[in-house]
């Protein structure tokens, strides 16, 4: 277990998790395009490559009112 800054304490895989949710909705706040298949490679073979799929699945649009983003 680790402890995150929050004061919650939580396992690897729910900070990453948490880190990846705060990646995904500040960049549909401020409209950047992150959906694509990403190839993550690494130069040791002591650390295996990854392959992550973003794919947006709904049809939200962020809100035209001059970069005020509502935190829902």
């Amino acid at each position: 277990m680790t402890r995150s800054d929050d004061g919650y304490s939580d396992s690897s895989s729910e900070t990453f998790e948490r880190a990846l949710t705060t990646l995904l909705s500040d960049s549909f706040a401020e409209d950047i395009e992150i959906e694509d298949t990403w190839e993550i490679t690494f130069p040791s073979d002591l650390v295996p490559d990854w392959r992550v799929v973003i794919e947006k699945t709904s049809g939200a649009v962020p809100p035209d009112n001059g970069g005020d983003f509502v935190d829902e």
